[in-house]
């Protein structure tokens, strides 16, 4: 098979020689870029990216894969030579590395439905390169033929004993269809995403919501595009267990030494550790300025009673605390709500007997505060009204009533 393919190849090569948009076989090489686990501060694989060398320089063969131009079937030969190149050099090189390998769903698409063949299964077994150093990267792109055959397709890969993921998530076409679907491993983010989400707050709210989904179907998120520090210490923030990007290392034709970039993750997750404890510390401190509420007998009866048990606490409250405000078991709001603007406490009695069960955290923090007889501080997320990123405290009042603060982090 693979004798038919470098035949090919080298046919179309002859009939499109003067055509310098195609690179010659000879000109083909595999990069990798690395990815690094923050789980244990090492490369633990590659993205595999092609070059070509022309005239003692390195070009990117990100322009001839998107020239619409260039017949499909000769974007794929390109593609199979570097694929198998790539797989060699790995074999070669004897490393425990995993390779991610990108492939688009309308090649694996059509190419299956072709020829009952997958081309890189083929290629592991002709090098006897384990599977489980294999990650299947499904490319982004608009996808024509049926999911539910490209998802029986993509579960050979995983049957054979490969990884699948998907790349670039939230740029487009990668939709939440075809994640559910494909039920991959890995979620790749797009790396505009991840640097519209560190100055918008829509775009951090969905980078949480895809930390949050990764989470749900046991898949791992790998954060790429990581230049900076500060990108760092965002990735963490949304829960990435692996990055890649230029702060570590642009695309190189060899492998790397597994620890060499350990000092400088090491430094890097040292400082966040103790920003984010420094951040939780501060948010914890209300609890300690409400405990002697908390442990006082609290007699409320009505709105006015539940009203001036918060009046009585405005003052104890940290400068981040932004609105207050109590709620029954039943979920029903006793209170008014107590809103601080500029420093001055308004407060606004059209919220009482607002029910609050419909918001997923709120029985089970009932439950959990019953449970373990102290407050709890929720996950960050955005306020509904203001668009800022917050975190609730809330704690028990006597009998059946709970006292919830919203707090700016």
């Amino acid at each position: 098979m693979y004798e038919n393919m470098e035949a090919n190849f080298e046919g179309a090569q002859t009939v499109r020689v003067k055509d310098s948009r195609i690179p010659l076989r000879h000109e083909v090489r595999p990069f990798f870029q690395p990815i690094l686990s923050l789980q244990t501060q090492e490369i633990i694989g590659y993205e595999t990216l092609g070059r070509r060398m022309r005239d003692g320089q390195i070009e990117s063969l990100g322009p001839f894969f998107n020239d619409p131009d260039i017949p499909e079937d000769m974007h794929l030969l390109v593609d199979r030579h570097l694929r198998e190149r790539a797989i060699e050099q790995l074999n070669a090189a004897n490393v425990p590395s995993a390779l991610f390998i990108n492939l688009k769903p309308s090649w694996i698409y059509r190419t299956y439905k072709r020829t009952g063949v997958l081309p890189t299964l083929e290629l592991l077994r002709k090098y006897r390169i384990d599977p489980a150093q294999i990650v299947i990267e499904i490319t982004e792109e608009e996808f024509t033929g049926k999911l539910q055959e490209l998802t029986q397709i993509v579960e050979l890969y995983r049957e054979f004993g490969c990884t699948v993921a998907i790349d670039d998530v939230g740029s487009g076409f990668s939709n939440f269809d075809r994640i559910a679907s494909l039920e991959p491993k890995i979620l790749k983010i797009d790396l505009n995403l991840l640097k519209k989400s560190a100055v918008h707050a829509g775009y951090k709210a969905l980078m949480q919501s895809f930390s949050i989904l990764a989470g749900q179907i046991g898949a791992s998120l790998l954060v790429e595009g990581v230049e900076t520090k500060q990108e760092l210490h965002h990735a963490l923030q949304t829960g990435a267990r692996y990055v890649q990007g230029y702060l570590f290392s642009k695309a190189e034709p060899y492998f790397q030494h597994k620890d060499a970039f350990k000092p400088l993750l090491k430094e890097e997750m040292s400082l966040f550790g103790q920003e984010e404890f420094d951040r939780y510390s501060r948010l914890l401190a209300v609890h300690h300025r409400l405990d002697a509420l908390i442990h006082t007998a609290v007699s409320i009866a009505t709105a006015e009673d539940a009203d001036q048990v918060i009046e009585r606490t405005l003052q104890s409250v940290t400068d981040n605390c932004i609105r207050m405000y109590i709620c029954r078991e039943d979920g029903y709001q006793i209170s008014s709500n107590y809103i601080r603007k500029a420093e001055i406490w308004s407060k606004d009695v059209s919220y009482r007997g607002a029910n609050w069960t419909w918001r997923p955290y709120f029985i089970s923090n009932i439950l959990m505060m019953n449970l373990q007889k102290q407050g709890m501080l929720s996950q960050v997320y955005t306020d509904l009204d203001t668009s800022q990123q917050i975190q609730t405290y809330s704690c028990a009042l006597g009998e059946g009533f709970y006292l919830f603060l919203d707090l700016l982090i």
